[in-house]
């Protein structure tokens, strides 16, 4: 029950994340997204130690995670207008909605989710994103060389996010 809390808390986090950073609560919005991206890993965390995992649950934490990510990330491009984010951004919602899709199908095929799960690239991805997102949130306060430098960090989690789809390709077709 706790783990599917977090993940609503999640899906509705990214609105009060983009309104404080709008009115300029950088510090504020900062801090509201950390604590929304740690609640995915507490919620992976709580499903597991109590052994209360289950496909909804699941596909909750999924759907929460790309809600919270994709909002964050439209809503910074069109703040920055910078293009490098919107390439980033591009591949990452493209990955994300194939992923999404991928792993729907394999369900409906009748696979069990927990054969599907995120591999070592595809989590380490989601911390590299989560803590980007998080910096680039406080990139108004720190001027246009953290953001460049962020957009690194950000660069870096979409290569990992390329290779953990390779991965899930590589699964889907020994399925």
């Amino acid at each position: 029950m706790i783990p599917n809390i977090l993940s609503a808390f999640r899906m509705i986090a990214f609105l009060p994340v983009i309104i404080l950073f709008s009115s300029e609560y950088y510090l504020t919005s900062f801090f509201l997204f950390t604590v929304a991206a740690w609640s995915d890993f507490l919620d992976g965390f709580l499903a597991r130690r109590y052994n209360i995992t289950s496909n909804l649950g699941s596909l909750l934490d999924l759907l929460a995670d790309k809600i919270l990510v994709s909002s964050t990330l439209i809503y910074l491009v069109f703040f920055t207008g910078n293009i490098y984010l919107l390439i980033l951004t591009i591949i990452i919602i493209v990955r994300e909605i194939s992923i999404s899709s991928l792993r729907l199908f394999l369900v409906s095929s009748g696979v069990e989710i927990s054969n599907i799960t995120p591999d070592k690239y595809g989590k380490l991805k989601t911390f590299l994103q989560m803590i980007s997102l998080s910096l680039l949130l406080l990139h108004p306060i720190f001027g246009n060389l953290f953001l460049n430098v962020t957009l690194v960090f950000l660069l870096i989690s979409s290569f990992l996010s390329i290779l953990s789809f390779m991965n899930y390709l590589k699964i889907w077709n020994n399925l």
